[in-house]
């Protein structure tokens, strides 16, 4: 039977993954402050059939492309900040990610007031109208890009997918994005996420943002719709003194500046089987 496991470039242990499995890339807890972002990749030649050699493959080259225009994104970042954007932590290691340590939407939901669903609904929208500023729209708007940090704010992550409007997709990205806004607008009225569970229909408690989520679902929305101007119609909806009295500012910088992610890689071991980008492709 052959050996389709794949591997990172450190080990860690198993109980530390907090991803499902490999997509665009492995992600573990270092501390409650901090997680670390891998690359992976399969064994060279590994596979049961032709098929699934190529996948791998695929799946591997495809990881390192990710990565690689997620630390592009961030480096942009670095100069246009946003609090509503999982914060980097700055580093030296080129084959990783250190990131700011946030709670799954799904799992703080229930304990949330009305009042702060709204808050992060216009904050999840003040990124996404941050980045069409910035040229690009996410590529992978999703309940589970979504989480929330130690002040309770809501921060959106996972830019692997981040597509700039000179890319060929663009546009087609953008509606799909929109789509996908639109679910997790509604979850985050409703606590319903309404694709996990195949329906269309918007439940009562996200009914007062209903033409706002069904204009997402019918991809009505065109080029002259943006972001920013859905986070305008959302702020009209639900009150302007819902978004500015729970609204916060930036992580506090100390917190970024007392955590020392080369540090605590350091503690974990390097895994001898590890190819870069250019090795693997000549493999």
């Amino acid at each position: 039977m052959p050996d389709n496991t794949w591997f990172t470039p450190y080990k860690f242990p198993l109980s530390k993954c907090l991803s499902l499995g490999p997509s665009q890339g492995i992600v573990y807890e270092l501390n409650k402050r901090a997680v670390v972002k891998l690359p992976f990749q399969f064994p060279v030649g590994n596979g049961s059939t032709i098929d699934a050699k190529k996948d791998h493959l695929y799946l591997s080259l495809r990881s390192f492309a990710l990565l690689k225009r997620e630390r592009q994104f961030y480096d942009l970042l670095a100069d246009n900040p946003h609090p509503n954007i999982a914060q980097r932590f700055p580093s030296e290691c080129v084959d990783c990610i250190f990131l700011e340590h946030l709670n799954p939407i799904e799992e703080v939901w229930t304990s949330s007031t009305k009042d702060t669903r709204m808050m992060w609904t216009q904050q999840l929208l003040s990124a996404l109208a941050w980045i069409e500023k910035l040229g690009c729209t996410h590529g992978d708007i999703s309940i589970r890009n979504i989480g929330v940090d130690h002040n309770y704010q809501l921060k959106l992550f996972d830019f692997g997918s981040i597509t700039h409007r000179n890319d060929e997709d663009f546009d087609e990205q953008v509606l799909d994005d929109h789509f996908n806004l639109a679910s997790c607008i509604h979850f985050l009225a409703s606590g319903i996420n309404p694709l996990a569970q195949a329906e269309t229909l918007v439940d009562g408690a996200a009914r007062d943002l209903q033409q706002v989520i069904q204009a997402g679902w019918t991809r009505i929305h065109r080029s002259s719709f943006s972001f920013s101007h859905l986070q305008e119609t959302i702020a009209d909806i639900i009150g302007a003194s819902v978004v500015n009295g729970l609204s916060l500012p930036f992580s506090d910088p100390s917190d970024f500046e007392s955590t020392c992610p080369d540090l605590l890689l350091t503690q974990a071991e390097r895994d001898l089987m590890w190819m870069g980008e250019e090795d693997y492709r000549t493999a």
